[in-house]
């Protein structure tokens, strides 16, 4: 916290605003608040829990309340808090005289093994996820990992799908630590954390250093997400995004295995990476496969690649590490009915949730 205060300091700003949301509102931001405001102008602003303020109004009413409270173009934006805060902030960030400053400081796994290392910032509108947002990219990323042992196992376990993600497309190498470190109980001491967190992010920016706007090679940090944010929508905020994207990944490689893409063994390992870390492979109570088919009508990559009604572009693995199509362009055209079929078999046809190879 010392470092991240004086960090702070240092950017010698006219003003900072901390954005956070109710639950990190009472557990770590007032922490940054009362260190920062002895030192500079500092406001905090608390937003509801939760997706759905994901929203453009949400962004209108920080910027309006921030611009009220002052803020001018040497101000900074602190995000305190998850992923959701981070595109809220940034987006915000991005817009108020076209760009002031941003700091992140993450307090969820998935926010600082993740999405702090991209340049996305986006809010969702009720048509679908990130459909409304820019490229922004952050002054600072300060984080503490002693924030972490603050969060329930369903966020750690969130952020570890993402972990899982990256391994299998673009990072390999993690594999074996996967197999070996991962537990359902999502109990990981500092040192544990430290190794995940900097695994995150090393294998982000393997990539994301030839392809900084994720448009051509990093689009495989897509994989999972086509059917993972349309399972999230659907959900409402009841289920954590990574774990949306662990049920999503299962889709995309059965996919893959059904074309003949991914091998048999590829596939298993899928199965038991996701167990390892506790997947149940259902989709969530109130999800109904027609919906979750309706919402990938507006997924996020369409425009990339000329598609027909009945097909939605994907991110498909031929291979551990190998993202399936072009590498500058790593999507494959998928028939909508195989996509229905496989979330049929994969997440509401399985009544026993191990790994079954005569099943698959």
């Amino acid at each position: 916290m010392d470092e991240i205060i004086s960090t702070l300091c240092e950017l010698e700003a006219s003003s900072y605003h901390l954005v956070t949301d109710k639950t990190v509102g009472r557990l770590h931001a007032p922490t940054v608040f009362d260190r920062l405001v002895g030192e500079a102008p500092t406001r905090l602003w608390v937003v509801e829990d939760g997706e759905s303020a994901k929203s453009v109004s949400t962004v209108e009413q920080l910027a309006h309340d921030m611009v009220r409270a002052g803020i001018d173009r040497g101000g900074v934006i602190v995000a305190v808090g998850g992923g959701v805060i981070g595109n809220l902030a940034g987006l915000t960030a991005a817009l108020l005289f076209r760009g002031v400053r941003l700091v992140h400081v993450p307090t969820t796994l998935i926010a600082a093994a993740d999405s702090v290392a991209s340049l996305k910032q986006a809010v969702n509108l009720p048509l679908g996820k990130n459909l409304l947002g820019c490229y922004h990219k952050p002054t600072a990323v300060l984080i503490d990992l002693g924030f972490l042992q603050t969060l329930p196992a369903a966020q750690i376990r969130s952020g570890m799908y993402e972990i899982i993600k990256n391994a299998l497309t673009v990072a390999t190498e993690n594999i074996p630590l996967l197999e070996s470190g991962l537990n359902p109980n999502a109990i990981y001491s500092d040192s544990e954390f430290a190794v995940i967190v900097k695994a995150g992010l090393l294998a982000k920016q393997k990539v994301m250093l030839v392809d900084k706007c994720e448009r051509r090679q990093a689009l495989a940090f897509e994989y999972g997400h086509t059917v993972g944010h349309a399972i999230e929508l659907a959900a409402n905020g009841r289920v954590p995004h990574g774990e949306a994207v662990g049920l999503g990944m299962i889709v995309a490689a059965k996919v893959a295995s059904r074309l003949g893409r991914l091998k048999e063994a590829d596939l298993e390992l899928h199965y038991r990476l996701l167990r390892l870390n506790g997947l149940t492979f259902r989709l969530p109570a109130g999800v109904s496969v027609a919906t979750v088919m309706a919402l990938l009508r507006t997924d996020n990559k369409r425009g990339y690649v000329s598609a027909r009604p009945e097909q939605v572009a994907m991110i498909l693995l031929e291979g551990l590490g190998a993202p399936a199509g072009p590498v500058d362009r790593p999507l494959i055209l998928v028939e909508a009915s195989l996509i229905q079929s496989c979330i049929k078999e994969c997440l509401v046809d399985i009544e026993d949730v191990s790994y079954d190879e005569n099943r698959l």
